[in-house]
Formats: C-alpha cells, structure tokens, sequence
C-alpha cells in the first residue's frame, strides 16, 4: 500500500474513532507498527491529525 493511501486510512478512522491505537492502524492498513508510526508523525508535522494524536 502506498503512503498516500495508508495516510487517507490513518486520518478518516482516526476521525471517526476517540481512540485508536497502532494495532488497530496496522491490521487496516497491513503496514509494520514503525510505519504507521512514522506515517502518524509525517501527518501531525503536516497539522493533518487531531490535537493528541499519536500519544501513547
């Protein structure tokens, strides 16, 4: 899957979710946890994700 594509998943389920954790991220998009971790910093560098993404 292509970073676009994982970003477009990251940020329409953690809109639609309070919480949401690397695990549930990582069986969506199928991506190692170091992936989706890094996409969630490239989003919140980029003001893309919600005040407290990426914490915890």
């Amino acid at each position: 899957m292509h970073e676009t594509e994982r970003h477009r998943i990251i940020l329409s389920t953690v809109e639609g979710r309070p919480v949401v954790n690397v695990a549930d991220l990582v069986t969506l998009t199928g991506a190692s946890e170091a992936t989706i971790r890094r996409d969630i910093a490239a989003l919140h560098v980029q003001k893309k994700t919600p005040p407290g993404a990426g914490r915890g």
